[in-house]
């Protein structure tokens, strides 16, 4: 299992470890050896005799909570919880199985326990707190100077507003936010889970700025389009040399967009008068809804208004309603083969729409999909946003051509269906054209026909036609 200490000549070895996001405790899986670690320990004499390290000023970390801090620092690197995502306690278990009862020589001190009682867990009011102390703590021991490098990674919006609060509180603010692509892309790794991780870079919050929601709109809009098109177009910059997977996906850029509101809220101390150390403090009433909340769910809806799906142009997304918008865009990720019922969830949620139950044909965690137009038929057309859509309006169309109607009829079906029909043709082209795409490898039936009315509605003469 440790290929600690290898024979002359042979380096420690590994292998596979993690071959996906979950712990393959395997005994044939090999972990990554310690070898090289340990000389830097051990060996801190040799290290200085070559002017890096003087052994005089070193100190061997120790186990400790973080609110138990003793010693100060220029520099903290944290991994923190994320709510109740990731259960760190339970994964430090397995390693320390095999380290407690011969630990490396540096750490025969260390307590080897995981500490469970210590650990940080949860989502609601005792989740802050406990991040809200280990964070101050940390701030109070380093300099004014001092930088604090977060990695922070979850797709929940209610997560990001405790996390701007937690900032807040601990007397801190965002600085800066890199994003960085930490997954490949392989086979075993597809779907909607995060690629990357948000490096925050907070530093003490030294000035007393303050603003009111409407001014802090308008630097959210322009903070979360700027992080968004960036990140956008590194993915169209890969595309460019030959490199056609994204370096970013739908739910990475959500989260860029979490981190650049992050980074706007938490640099004023006061918003709308009130003192934000203050109010982010202050214990919350269950299914309360703060400014914070707010502004975060802002920058949810500013992120997916720039995700435009591949295959629309910009201004036929801007003229699309909510429902249209999440059914498109569920579509493309069906075409790239991602079923997680998770995905929809999240869409409906950030594209505001209630109930989006009608237009799913399957609901299973890990097989959701969107109903095709053949089983949409003649249901959900009147009475809801989408009922009453020019994509609802196509999809209709392609149904009765799937039904082997007349051309006619279906055209005159769908100039009934869509008001001011002459004002929205090339919009229904552009749908017709986008179903084609995405739907050539999920049902190409159905996308044979979206390119068929896509060529009737381009090619009718509008002599005479209002």
């Amino acid at each position: 299992m440790f290929d600690v200490f290898p024979g002359p000549g042979r380096l420690p070895k590994i292998a596979q470890v993690f071959s996906n996001q979950a712990l393959n405790t395997l005994y044939v899986y090999g972990c990554r050896a310690s070898a090289y670690a340990i000389p830097v320990f051990e060996g801190c004499k040799d290290i200085d005799q070559r002017g890096y390290i003087d052994p005089a000023r070193i100190e061997c970390v120790g186990p400790s909570a973080a609110n138990k801090l003793r010693h100060a620092s220029d520099l903290f690197i944290t991994d923190p919880p994320y709510a109740d995502a990731v259960h760190y306690h339970e994964i430090t278990e397995f390693f320390i199985a095999w380290l407690r009862k011969n630990p490396p020589a540096p750490f025969k001190d260390w307590i080897w326990d995981s500490r469970r009682a210590l650990a940080i867990k949860g989502d609601d009011e005792e989740f802050r707190r406990g991040m809200v102390e280990a964070y101050r703590a940390m701030a109070n021991h380093m300099p004014d100077n001092g930088l604090q490098i977060v990695m922070f990674t979850h797709q929940d919006g209610g997560v990001w507003a405790d996390m701007t609060n937690i900032v807040w509180a601990a007397g801190l603010q965002v600085t800066a936010a890199w994003y960085i692509a930490t997954e490949t892309s392989s086979e075993l790794k597809k779907g909607g889970y995060v690629q990357g991780t948000v490096l925050l870079v907070l530093r003490k919050r030294q000035g007393n700025e303050s603003a009111y929601k409407d001014e802090l709109v308008d630097e959210v809009r322009k903070e979360v389009q700027g992080q968004i098109e960036t990140l956008t177009g590194l993915n169209q910059s890969r595309k460019h040399k030959q490199r056609y997977e994204n370096l970013f996906n739908d739910a990475d850029l959500q989260m860029a967009g979490y981190a650049a509101a992050l980074r706007v809220l938490t640099s004023y101390a006061r918003i709308d008068g009130a003192d934000m150390t203050k109010e982010a403090l202050r214990p919350r009433k269950k299914g309360e809804k703060t400014l914070v909340d707010e502004i975060i769910q802002l920058a949810v809806q500013i992120a997916n208004e720039c995700l435009v799906p591949e295959g629309l142009e910009a201004k036929v997304w801007e003229k699309l309603k909510n429902a249209e918008r999440f059914y498109l865009k569920m579509l493309e990720l069906e075409a790239e083969g991602q079923k997680k019922l998770d995905n929809y969830q999240n869409f409906a949620k950030a594209f505001k729409v209630g109930d989006y139950d009608p237009l799913m044909a399957s609901v299973k965690p890990n097989d959701a999909r969107l109903k095709s137009a053949m089983e949409l038929g003649r249901g959900e057309f009147s009475g809801s946003e989408f009922g009453e859509s020019a994509t609802r309006a196509v999809l209709f169309a392609l149904m009765s051509l799937e039904r082997d109607k007349e051309t006619d009829e279906v055209m005159s079906n769908l100039r009934d269906n869509v008001p001011d029909y002459l004002k929205h043709r090339d919009t229904l082209v552009a749908i017709s054209n986008y179903l084609a795409g995405k739907l050539a490898k999920l049902r190409a039936e159905e996308a044979s026909k979206a390119r068929i009315l896509s060529g009737l509605i381009r090619n009718e003469s509008t002599i005479g036609r209002r």
